[in-house]
């Protein structure tokens, strides 16, 4: 019954968000709410220690806020309730994806070679950018059935799927981009983001299968068709094309909103008859798979508000005069080391993006290097959900998954800094 309740006050969540959209007189706080009780209700039932991260974020954030607040500075409960509130909405309505865009399952012999390589890279990578996790734990639950889940597949998949934060509207980073970057504009932080996804790419083959990919010959690949990739690209295009259309309703709404009509409408052409049952069971079900992300945003959130009031009671804190390349690079090297002691990206993303905003920086070029600090981020770090799945699914151990894409996450850093040192220069 509490899981079922935890669950509804999700659905109330997305509800209440949405219809503050079309009726912006409604209380947006309500959606707020909804989400804080089902975290409430999920810690009822739930190990704490699967929110040593919220405890963690939340109590520094409290300290800070108390410590601000002490200052003269002033806090409405709103404002609580609301941060991150968007970004868990986006996260709730984009879970849905997987009832309709998930591949089906491969049967037989691998493919090998070096077409084997590409098509597992490119699908793994646009797949993930779409409904996630998901992509993940098909594909290297096929590796594992097979014995060839090894530093080589184990590298692949995790890299091209974490590359997708670097442009995917429907991944988290770029709701956390946006949502730490306020005025950033997609399209931008997009194509920004693309030419660092191109370069990802290029980087993961070429460590991969050497510069003549002489390495890639008896490579063994997940078979993709070109079918699975025509939903993920029907939901970009919708998003692209309703933002230049409706330009005043942000990013996070029109993805979450978009998300859950295009899963409602391919589930009705399918099977109209399982439709509502599918939507349903997803549904009730859906507070023990968010609980994580649940109590890390909320969490991140209070982090944030606690620095935005220090940063307002106390005055001047700034330790940064100017914001351009060489200082994205600095900061994304931070975040990375800071990453891989097992901080989560969205705890430098926090903490930064309260520090930089006030010198009116490029915000298209912050977006962007919060893109990267997520992307390069849950890469290095042991205990990101991208690796915590890998070893609770497949017992493949963090420090292995570390140690096999540390490599990848030094070039691919002097790559992104070189990528922002000309982005900079080409703003000015």
């Amino acid at each position: 019954m509490l899981r079922f309740s935890a669950s509804l006050l999700l659905a109330l969540m997305a509800l209440f968000n949405f219809l503050h959209i079309f009726e912006p007189t409604s209380p947006v706080w309500l959606s707020g709410l909804c989400g804080w009780l089902s975290l409430a209700l999920l810690f009822s039932f739930t190990p704490w220690r699967s929110f040593s991260q919220f405890l963690l974020l939340a109590g520094m954030g409290v300290g800070l806020l108390i410590w601000g607040l002490a200052q003269g500075a002033e806090l409405t409960l709103t404002s609580l309730l609301v941060q991150n509130n968007s970004l868990l909405v986006m996260l709730y309505s984009v879970s849905f994806l997987r009832l309709v865009a998930l591949p089906e399952e491969a049967a037989g012999v691998l493919p090998r070679g070096r077409l084997a390589f590409l098509q597992t890279l490119l699908g793994v990578h646009v797949l993930g950018a779409v409904i996630n996790l998901s992509i993940l734990v098909l594909v290297a639950g096929r590796y594992h059935a097979q014995g060839l889940l090894r530093q080589d597949t184990v590298s692949l998949i995790s890299q091209a799927f974490s590359a997708a934060a670097f442009w995917s509207p429907f991944f988290a980073a770029m709701g956390v981009a946006l949502s730490y970057a306020p005025g950033a504009q997609l399209l931008q932080v997009m194509a920004f983001g693309g030419l660092l996804t191109l370069v990802s790419l290029i980087l993961i083959t070429l460590l991969a299968g050497g510069w003549h990919l002489q390495k890639l010959v008896d490579f063994p690949g997940y078979p993709m068709h070109l079918h699975s990739v025509v939903i993920p690209a029907v939901l970009a295009l919708a998003v692209i094309s309703l933002h230049l259309i409706f330009p005043q309703i942000t990013v996070l709404a029109l993805v979450s909103m978009s998300a859950v009509g295009l899963v409602l409408g391919v589930l009705c052409w399918r099977d109209p008859s399982q439709a509502g049952v599918k939507l349903y069971q997803h549904a009730v079900s859906a507070a023990p798979r968010m609980g994580r992300e649940l109590g890390l945003f909320l969490g991140a959130g209070v982090l944030t508000l606690g620095l935005q009031t220090v940063l307002v009671g106390v005055g001047d804190l700034q330790w940064l005069k100017q914001f351009t390349g060489l200082e994205a690079s600095i900061l994304l090297a931070a975040a990375i080391l800071v990453s891989i002691l097992g901080i989560h990206p969205i705890i430098s993303i926090s903490v930064v993006g309260p520090l930089v905003l006030p010198l009116k920086p490029d915000l298209e070029l912050l977006a962007t290097l919060f893109l990267a600090m997520w992307s390069l981020g849950v890469v290095a770090n042991p205990i990101s959900g991208t690796n915590v799945m890998l070893y609770s699914q497949f017992k493949v151990a963090g420090r292995d998954a570390l140690r096999w894409n540390l490599r990848y996450v030094v070039w691919m850093w002097f790559a992104a800094s070189v990528v922002f040192l000309l982005l900079a220069a080409y703003r000015e």
